[in-house]
């Protein structure tokens, strides 16, 4: 069964869109009907999306970078007329290691990313969102910013920010109209995955799932349903919500 048309007439920016939780949310909004604008920071994965000629285009963009991620958000307003949604899903992982043989490059770099780089969005967002009384801001978080794992301070502390983060914006732009959610993955079925330093893609799916109810990762497909439904009226509703989509992890 096709997706219903939840998006139709919505302009959206979905970051760390070349692969994974991004490159399936891409495809998901394309299939409710929106106009999407992919960032990556790199463009191998952002030639292949399949984005129909005049709904969207692609954007390499390095999400740490004020400046880049200011002109993506006001080049999308000025091509598109509106941005509706903005998907921050762009993540990096840490290497598992002790808090004291976390190297400091190591702390700035995951956090600049994992959490920085949501803040210069919403900097950039949200005077448009505000302006046209109406837009969803997306944080694809993680459920260790839940339950912390063991080994992964920076990660833990980065993504435990980056709800605290979208949780504040739920309270100053919803006067606006503006509304701000979190999506909580357990660890996903994508390439990232490996950069956790567990092991294989396979021994860190186990290890990471080990005490999951369902027993699995999350599909990308499956984040990406749960980031239309955010970014649709459906859940027009809610904000400051922090939803798992992990199996039962959190329980």
């Amino acid at each position: 069964m096709a997706p219903a048309q939840r998006l139709t007439g919505r302009t959206a920016i979905v970051t760390g869109a070349g692969s994974g939780m991004g490159r399936a949310s891409v495809e998901r909004f394309l299939d409710e009907g929106a106009t999407v604008v992919a960032v990556d920071i790199a463009s191998a994965g952002l030639a292949t999306l399949p984005i129909p000629d005049g709904r969207g285009h692609t954007a390499v963009v390095d999400v740490t970078d004020v400046g880049q991620v200011q002109a993506v958000v006001d080049e999308t307003v000025q091509r598109y007329g509106r941005l509706d949604v903005y998907f921050n899903n762009a993540g990096v992982a840490q290497r598992a290691r002790p808090v004291e043989d976390t190297a400091v490059d190591e702390w700035y770099r995951v956090l600049d990313v994992n959490l920085t780089a949501a803040f210069l969005a919403a900097r950039a967002v949200l005077p448009h969102m505000r302006a046209q009384k109406a837009g969803v801001f997306i944080v694809n978080a993680s459920t260790a910013g839940l339950r912390p794992r063991p080994n992964l301070l920076a990660y833990n502390a980065a993504k435990a920010g980056v709800i605290g983060l979208a949780r504040s914006i739920a309270i100053e732009a919803g006067g606006d109209n503006v509304r701000a959610n979190v999506i909580c993955p357990v660890a996903a079925n994508t390439p990232m995955l490996e950069q956790f330093g567990y092991g294989t893609h396979e021994e860190t799916a186990a290890l990471l799932t080990s005490a999951t109810p369902l027993g699995r990762v999350a599909e990308p497909e499956e984040i990406a349903a749960a980031a239309a439904f955010l970014a649709s009226d459906d859940a027009a509703f809610l904000t400051g919500v922090v939803l798992p989509v992990d199996g039962g992890r959190t329980i």
